[in-house]
């Protein structure tokens, strides 16, 4: 029995949810079936099937969690700015207070 897909109305666009077209992209990375053969079993064109690989597939996934990664080491790195900024400061107060010259209160 083939799986009926409701007909959209022309103008119309169809919108899928995201759990649908990570399971589109899983089906397609299986490699079971070619991008044609699924995008026709599953009522969509091949190119929507190639963008939601791009954007769902292992290949995104890896980027994102470079780019995961990358945020979390800029996020450690500024944090660290700011501590070794407070402890300049620090220093230059501490070398302000030790270059005085003593105040003379026995004259």
């Amino acid at each position: 029995m083939k799986n009926e897909q409701p007909k959209s109305q022309p103008g119309q666009r169809r919108r899928y949810d995201e759990e649908f077209k990570r399971n589109a992209v899983e089906l397609l990375e299986r490699g079971e079936r070619s991008a044609v053969q699924l995008s026709r079993e599953l009522g969509v064109s091949d190119c929507s099937l190639g963008k939601w690989k791009r954007q769902y597939g292992k290949a995104a996934r890896s980027t994102q969690s470079g780019a995961q990664a990358e945020q979390s080491r800029m996020v450690q790195l500024e944090r660290q700015v700011e501590y070794l900024s407070r402890q300049r400061d620090i220093l230059k107060k501490a070398l302000a207070i030790l270059g005085q010259e003593p105040s003379d209160s026995t004259k």
